[in-house]
């Protein structure tokens, strides 16, 4: 199915990729707080396959590297999960872990190709892989692709090979993007980084998750201080 005879990346191309094997202790951690507390959300004995969709409110809150770890850290506990860059305006999935940008989603869902392992990419380490679908060409009519009865009928078929499915979505404040595959989502996540994000923005943000019946999974803080106040870093990037 689609983890089969896919394309295998063990590391990107330059420097190392910004996912949980790479990060500091407390940042794993901080990242298995964020796995329990979602695999918790979804009752005990349902076995079938959890779409969750990561957004913010604002671009620059980390809403894909938060996507990127949460669904490596799923992939650790042994559930088969699919990480998929829905982002088709702004990708950086493939830039993180230095994979091929096309073909992707966007080629699938419009039909460009019909064998979708030819579009998932594996990422490897000693003790973990993870499946990958990256964004494909940005096309002309984002919102209307993800909105389509293709791109439902695609994560229908997706569903069946994975435990999990990760969809690193555009921020909410931006584009309607989110919004409109949302409804294909068993939930969504919406990231915030810490004194960055203005009330009135997020606000907005939830009225339009709200209006569109979005089951809201929870918020992840992104870049917040902790105990001494000191953030939990990698390189760049800041965690809870």
């Amino acid at each position: 199915m689609a983890n089969k005879n896919s394309q295998s990346v063990s590391k990107p191309s330059k420097g190392k990729a910004p996912v949980c094997e790479n990060l500091s202790f407390a940042a794993k951690e901080a990242f298995k707080r964020l796995r329990t507390n979602l695999v918790v959300s979804f009752p005990a004995d349902d076995m079938s396959c959890h779409l969750v969709g990561v957004t913010s409110a604002q671009p620059g809150d980390g809403k894909s590297t938060i996507s990127l770890n949460l669904a490596y850290s799923l992939a650790e506990l042994g559930k088969k999960t699919l990480l998929v860059d829905a982002d088709l305006r702004r990708a950086s999935i493939h830039e993180k872990l230095g994979l091929e940008r096309v073909p992707g989603l966007s080629e699938l869902i419009r039909g460009n190709i019909n064998d979708i392992s030819a579009s998932v990419r594996r990422y490897s380490s000693t003790t973990t892989q993870l499946d990958i679908i990256p964004s494909g060409e940005m096309p002309e009519n984002p919102s209307e692709l993800l909105n389509s009865e293709r791109c439902a009928r695609l994560f229908e078929l997706l569903s069946q090979a994975y435990d999990f499915i990760v969809v690193d979505l555009p921020p909410i404040g931006a584009v309607v993007d989110a919004v409109s595959v949302a409804q294909e989502l068993d939930g969504m996540l919406v990231v915030i980084r810490e004194n960055a994000c203005p009330r009135g923005l997020l606000n907005e943000c939830m009225q339009q998750l709200n209006y569109a019946n979005v089951n809201i999974l929870g918020f992840v803080v992104n870049g917040a201080m902790e105990g001494s106040g000191k953030k939990y870093q990698y390189g760049s990037y800041s965690y809870y």
